[in-house]
């Protein structure tokens, strides 16, 4: 079993890894073995095909082992990853939400806790997983609202639609998609959330162009992620620059500072950009990081302000 296999499941690192050439293989020899003398040269196992190379392991992108990830925790019906929901939300947050929906859900901090939504409003979360904040911010913004969710993981967004129907919300919207490429049109939305998932992308600013893309004037982005303070090095547990691998982007472990992050919200086309420290957050498996909630505003001066 891997790290994720607290629950009896098998992690996903586990069942995609490539075969080493120092592993058997389906003759019962290991590829290219000279000091066993299985794949000598004229010898029975050569002759039947069993000592060719091992292939070159593929090259897995970022995104899609991300999404391999997800929708792993999806089919398992529980996370593993990120801050239980118990941690970063207030008991009155999480009322009639299914318990089931608790578990599977993860994040490092609560934007729904740092907005006040209005009836009518259009929301949309960028990266919904299993649809937590979408359930939350159905309810506050009424019947004459909307709030659509957007998510890679194709078994996530079924676990989504689930909890909507289960709620009796229908003004949740839950749809596949690329949040660098939204399902969403253009300057169509009052509010984007998102929840410690801008942190899976190694590109932060192209998914920070397709949430300014969708914001009507006036509107804002609330967005937790991993964010240190610029005056000392990151958490132990924070990955930054080179040294972050396919998993930490998973497990939303990726930071950069305060400066850079706004740095990364202007260059994306935004006219303001306000910061709050959540400070130390828990993770389920133990580690610990950073957390803030980013306040960016589409033009210099909204008319509402947000919280």
């Amino acid at each position: 079993m891997g790290a994720d296999d607290a629950r009896g499941f098998i992690s996903l690192d586990e069942l995609i890894r490539p075969r080493t050439a120092a592993e058997p293989d389906a003759c019962g020899c290991a590829p290219e073995s000279a000091d066993s003398g299985c794949c000598a040269p004229g010898s029975a196992e050569q002759d039947a095909g069993c000592c060719a190379p091992a292939p070159a392991a593929a090259f897995v992108p970022v995104e899609t082992h991300v999404k391999q990830r997800y929708d792993a925790l999806a089919v398992q019906g529980a996370s593993t990853l990120c801050c239980s929901p118990t941690s970063v939300y207030t008991p009155e947050e999480l009322a009639a939400v299914p318990e089931w929906v608790l578990e599977l859900s993860s994040g490092c901090g609560s934007p729904m806790n740092a907005i006040a939504l209005r009836p009518g409003q259009t929301v949309v979360d960028f990266g919904c997983g299993a649809g937590l904040d979408l359930l939350i911010a159905a309810r506050r913004v009424g019947e004459t609202g909307r709030v659509i969710g957007v998510d890679a993981s194709t078994q996530m967004v079924r676990t989504a639609r689930r909890a909507a129907r289960e709620m009796g919300l229908s003004n949740v919207d839950v749809r596949v998609g690329d949040i660098r490429r939204p399902p969403v049109r253009e300057a169509t939305v009052d509010v984007v959330m998102s929840n410690c998932v801008l942190g899976m992308f190694p590109d932060k600013q192209e998914v920070l162009r397709a949430v300014a893309g969708v914001l009507r004037p006036g509107g804002v982005a609330v967005i937790s992620d991993v964010v240190y303070s610029d005056g000392g090095p990151p958490p132990p547990d924070v990955a930054v620059g080179e040294s972050a691998g396919a998993e930490d982007f998973a497990r939303c472990v990726v930071g950069m500072t305060e400066s850079q992050y706004r740095d990364l919200v202007l260059g994306a086309g935004f006219g303001r950009v306000e910061m709050r420290s959540d400070g130390l957050v828990p993770y389920r498996d133990g580690a610990e990081v950073t957390s803030a909630m980013i306040f960016a505003y589409r033009d210099d001066s909204p008319a509402q302000p947000c919280c």
